[in-house]
């Protein structure tokens, strides 16, 4: 593998945009990575990755340990468990930590491989896996009486999808609301990141065997990866952003990129983009879902959030425009609004005391 799939998502960008021809050298990386810090920033300023909360030790129940926070945890009325996407830790929800606090009992967690959670075995590298993550932390961080909204981005969507599927007793008796932004149900291998179709079609054959190969010698990588890191901000900002995303965002996200172990990256990877079908979604019937897509969204694109509303009866669709895949912190007062109106219905719905 090259120096350029050393790096978190250049793995799948090196891919396509070697095969489409944009690899335009040195000078033109250059040339992009001052345009990006040249782009206004209102977020210039933000102190990301700094808001704490109280440590919350998970034990999986394949023994990995996974790392969880909990704002608020004098709460037992309502609470707001989050999962972040692949590459990301729960520092991802910075911006909705800052907004939605006091709103319950808030459990921020790190999907094993990612932030402070260990990597477990890498037969563990899969989305079946993390259904059974997510009741692990379920169940050690929230009391047995108290209700709970599940939000997911990208990854954790399909960690939500396959925890309703895994665990469907418990929808709309412990699980009264969801919120699923930017992520997908299935087909993950068609998706294009705007190449050609038929470039796209060879791509999606070609990929998966070779992240198989990347992982056999992900150690030696492991020690190189944090080289080369303004291009990889560049393809972050290409792939994973919108068109005038705030720099400090963008770095912040490649920042939690690199510091992913490189076994989980390319085995999650490869499960998202090998699992044809990851949910139905028909578990989620029943209760409040919230389903928010990104107009700009390359990595799961808005189709595929209509697709999830289109399968959920009474599903709520909402698409936040201009944004890409990072939608949460790209546009995170639209994203903080959604999700705070969902925990309020959830909470109005809720029997008696």
């Amino acid at each position: 593998m090259g120096r350029a799939a050393t790096t978190g998502r250049t793995l799948l960008a090196a891919t396509a945009l070697g095969a489409a021809g944009a690899g335009a050298g040195l000078a033109a990386q250059r040339r992009a990575v001052r345009r990006l810090k040249l782009r206004p920033d209102p977020y210039a300023a933000e102190p990301f990755g700094s808001l704490r909360g109280t440590p919350a030790p998970v034990r999986a129940s394949d023994g990995t340990r996974l790392y969880a926070e909990i704002d608020g945890a004098d709460r037992t009325d309502l609470a707001v468990v989050f999962s972040h996407g692949w590459t990301l830790t729960q520092d991802s929800w910075h911006f909705q930590r800052k907004a939605l606090r006091g709103l319950g009992r808030l459990v921020f967690w790190d999907q094993r491989g990612h932030g402070r959670s260990d990597g477990g075995a890498r037969d563990g590298y899969g989305l079946h896996r993390l259904a059974h993550d997510l009741k692990d932390v379920i169940d050690q961080t929230v009391p047995e009486e108290t209700p709970v909204v599940l939000v997911g981005h990208s990854m954790g969507g399909m960690t939500t999808m396959r925890f309703a599927d895994e665990y469907s007793e418990l929808i709309g008796r412990k699980v009264v609301a969801t919120g699923l932004l930017c992520t997908s149900s299935g087909n993950l291998g068609a998706v294009t990141l705007g190449m050609p179709a038929a470039l796209a079609r060879v791509t999606s054959r070609v990929l998966p065997r070779s992240l198989r190969l990347a992982g056999a010698g992900s150690a030696a990588i492991e020690k190189v990866r944090h080289l080369g890191r303004d291009g990889s901000m560049v393809i972050e900002d290409l792939i994973a952003f919108g068109p005038d995303a705030s720099p400090a965002a963008v770095r912040f996200a490649e920042e939690m990129m690199a510091d992913t172990r490189m076994d989980a990256l390319i085995d999650f990877f490869h499960s998202m983009i090998t699992t044809e079908v990851i949910s139905d979604c028909g578990r989620l019937a029943g209760i409040d879902n919230l389903v928010i897509g990104a107009e700009n969204d390359l990595l799961t694109p808005v189709q595929h959030s209509l697709r999830i509303a289109s399968c959920v009866p009474d599903a709520r669709l909402e698409v936040v425009p201009t944004s890409g895949h990072m939608a949460m912190l790209e546009r995170p007062s639209v994203v903080s609004d959604h999700l705070g109106d969902l925990i309020a219905r959830a909470r109005k719905a809720l029997p008696a005391s």
